[in-house]
């Protein structure tokens, strides 16, 4: 395709009306503004448990526990392989559940129902990011539950233990009567809730949608709607040439992140690039010269043990100064005590300081915005911590 039908093609596809109507309803798919968001809920997994309890519980929103109901049904339709889901689907069905306590955080449970008319008891122990702890005295988290659960309840009570992931991961070997579950569970239930219009207060609604939305915004829950939209857009046979033209001229914004900072390195007479890639970007500074600085070995060119090294991934770019491997560890472990960090030297590469200069919430910015955030954090590096580190070391080579 030449370059003339390329640019007509692409014309064709940005003035198409039913596509500007497609792109529209992907744009509108999110909330401008979420509330839950700003609160800083997004990646605690406090914050997520002490709304789950909320939407549970019926003190609020009064949908008589059928949030939970609909949830546990969904976890019993996941464990069909457990003997204990005809009790629970019994429960759910034929029990009068007339005031269930809903404890967060209790002995560090993340979730703790409480039903003590018809004596049942259900864990929650929710993951949003973390992974289950499995080490310790205790014997891990799971364990540690179960036995706090047996103890404070007899065994007239019929227990419940959920564990709450992202992508339905499998409790350790040992747990296996912990029940598997995830929030897309949690997601679907509420959903069906406002789809089917059940009388709930327009609070309520604004709190449901924003959960919605915070789920997919972190991508807890997959946006099955979205996908949907941009699925019949990649679909459309009239599309496809325009789509495959946008494919080959996509911007790389990591390679020119790369091409930035290399050039910010180059125009910098205090220090000197070394052997680089789009992902890790080093230099060195030009007064750490010394026998013992220049006695590296399997790392790059320069032979500098003690390097700065840049990090650029699709959502991070960070600084770090890395001790790499030498014959001489004990120049390694002055540089490590100099710099006043913490942490043990390993054999090859031991990091000891770190700057973060692009987070991921930055990378939803204009590429210029990105360059100027960029900038303005390693102009204040270089003015700051830059010269703090030169000193330390430059004493230490100096020695």
């Amino acid at each position: 395709m030449s370059e003339e039908e390329k640019l007509k093609q692409i014309k064709t596809f940005i003035f198409d009306d039913n596509l500007q109507n497609q792109l529209s309803e992907i744009n509108n798919n999110l909330m401008d503004f979420n509330i839950l968001e700003i609160t800083g809920m997004g990646h605690q997994e406090t914050k997520h448990s002490n709304i789950l309890g909320w939407l549970f519980d019926d003190s609020e929103h009064n949908l008589e526990y059928k949030i939970l109901d609909e949830f546990l049904k969904k976890v019993i339709n996941k464990n069909t392989n457990n003997n204990k889901m005809v009790e629970l689907k019994e429960y759910i069905y034929l029990s009068h559940k007339q005031d269930l306590e809903i404890y967060r955080e209790k002995d560090n449970i993340d979730l703790l129902i409480v039903d003590e008319q018809n004596e049942v008891v259900i864990t929650i122990e929710n993951k949003v990011f973390a992974s289950e702890r499995k080490d310790g005295k205790d014997g891990g988290q799971l364990p540690k539950y179960k036995d706090i659960i047996n103890n404070k309840y007899n065994n007239d009570y019929k227990k419940y233990f959920i564990f709450l992931t992202i992508d339905l991961d499998k409790p350790s070997q040992g747990n296996e009567n912990w029940l598997i579950a995830n929030h897309q569970m949690i997601t679907d239930t509420i959903e069906d809730i406002i789809k089917n219009k059940q009388d709930i207060s327009i609070k309520t609604q604004i709190i449901f949608e924003s959960y919605i939305d915070l789920l997919k915004r972190k991508k807890i829950v997959e946006d099955t709607k979205l996908k949907e939209l941009c699925g019949k857009i990649w679909n459309n046979n009239k599309y496809k040439e325009a789509l495959e033209v946008l494919m080959e001229y996509k911007p790389d914004l990591q390679a020119k992140i790369f091409e930035f900072v290399k050039e910010y390195i180059n125009n910098n007479e205090k220090i000197t690039l070394t052997d680089s890639t789009k992902s890790y970007i080093r230099f060195y500074i030009n007064t750490w010269d010394s026998e013992e600085q220049n006695n590296g070995i399997n790392w790059t060119s320069s032979k500098k043990v003690v390097l700065y090294e840049f990090r650029n991934t699709k959502n991070k770019l960070s600084l770090h100064i890395v001790i790499g491997p030498s014959n001489n560890n004990d120049f390694r472990k002055r540089v490590l005590v100099k710099l006043k960090q913490k942490g043990k030297l390993t054999d090859s590469y031991t990091t000891s300081f770190s700057y973060t200069i692009l987070k991921e919430k930055d990378f939803q910015m204009e590429y210029s915005q990105v360059l100027g955030v960029i900038n303005e954090k390693l102009n204040e590096f270089f003015k700051n911590d830059f010269n703090k580190n030169n000193d330390l070391v430059k004493d230490l080579l100096e020695i």
